[in-house]
């Protein structure tokens, strides 16, 4: 009994020191509070092997001293209109053969955001998505109604099917066989790994204003009706004005199960470095055991940026950076 006093009486003068201490360890709290990030100069960040030509597009109007908004826009509408399988119309079909698009924009200083998935017939979703957040007081809009809010906006209507996709889905038709979308969830395994990619940018005006975009017609063979993570704040994209921006591609339905662009984005508003923030964020969705392809692009809004990828051992993942220096295409390995 009395060992049981001695133990009470230690426990009480622990918890009254730490008690007493409460107020020092708040002190050094705020005082390991990350400093503000300085405002950078202009710079435009896009993924995979568009970046050289879509920044290209768009450093020249940052020159200019035209908005960050403008500039991620005409760069990803450059991607979107090249025919690439997996960006744009001609790409990869669905389920029943139709192509469809999904992409996010995000205006730095409102964080307002705007979204469309699933988007049939307009060539442009990036533009579609640009519309949404100017127009509306919504952030997505998806499927044929998002056709429709697009007519209303003046975009042409028009087939997104071309001889790949086409070709493509002619191709796995005759296999008969389901989408593999009917299969297990790749714990440990995915055979998809090769996979599939987006279009990511971020830029960074002479303003200091903040831009992040992405587009994409999604995986393969999905079932129609499918939304990918690119429209989705915080999965495909996020950014914030005080710290700066992130993009995701891959394996879309896991990646928006960790929104790991968000998660990137506030490490390095905790002071994470931006290449540690990308590692965490990737490293995030590893430990829960998924196996799939998959990256991000993280730029920090003084210019500071890092990359990560998991999976694509054989799929060289790359994002490129352009600012007055000349544009760098960074491997990520």
């Amino acid at each position: 009994m009395a060992d049981d006093k001695a133990i009470s009486r230690r426990s009480f003068a622990a918890g009254a020191a730490g008690l007493a201490a409460l107020p020092v360890a708040a002190q050094a709290a705020k005082a390991a509070k990350p400093a503000p990030i300085p405002v950078g100069k202009p710079f435009i960040l896009t993924t995979w092997d568009f970046g050289p030509g879509a920044n290209a597009v768009g450093w020249p109007m940052l020159e200019q001293g035209r908005s960050s908004l403008d500039v991620v826009e005409a760069a990803i509408n450059h991607v979107e209109l090249l025919g690439d399988y997996w960006v744009g119309a001609d790409g990869v079909p669905n389920e029943v053969g139709e192509t469809t698009l999904d992409a996010m924009i995000l205006w730095g200083p409102t964080h307002d955001i705007g979204a469309v998935g699933c988007l049939k017939r307009v060539k442009k979703a990036i533009s579609v998505a640009r519309k949404v957040m100017e127009e509306t007081q919504h952030t997505l809009i998806v499927g044929d109604d998002a056709t429709r809010f697009a007519a209303r906006m003046g975009f042409t209507e028009t087939s997104l099917t071309g001889p790949k996709s086409q070709a493509a889905f002619a191709k796995w038709a005759e296999k008969g066989e389901k989408s593999d979308a009917f299969g297990p969830e790749p714990i440990a395994r995915d055979d998809r790994l090769a996979g599939h990619d987006t279009v990511g940018s971020i830029a960074l005006d002479a303003a200091g204003n903040l831009t992040v975009g992405c587009s994409t017609n999604g995986r393969e063979f999905k079932i129609p009706g499918r939304v990918g993570d690119s429209p989705i704040p915080g999965a495909g994209a996020y950014g914030d004005q005080a710290v700066g921006g992130a993009v995701a591609t891959g394996n879309g339905d896991v990646m928006m199960r960790f929104l790991p662009t968000y998660h990137a984005v506030e490490l390095m508003r905790g002071g994470m470095h931006p290449q540690a923030a990308a590692e965490a964020a990737i490293k995030r969705i590893e430990d829960a055991g998924y196996r799939i392809g998959g990256g991000i692009a993280v730029i920090r809004r003084d210019g500071l940026h890092g990359g990560a990828k998991t999976g694509w051992e054989d799929n060289p993942f790359s994002y490129s950076v352009q600012t007055a220096a000349g544009n760098v295409k960074v491997p990520v390995g």
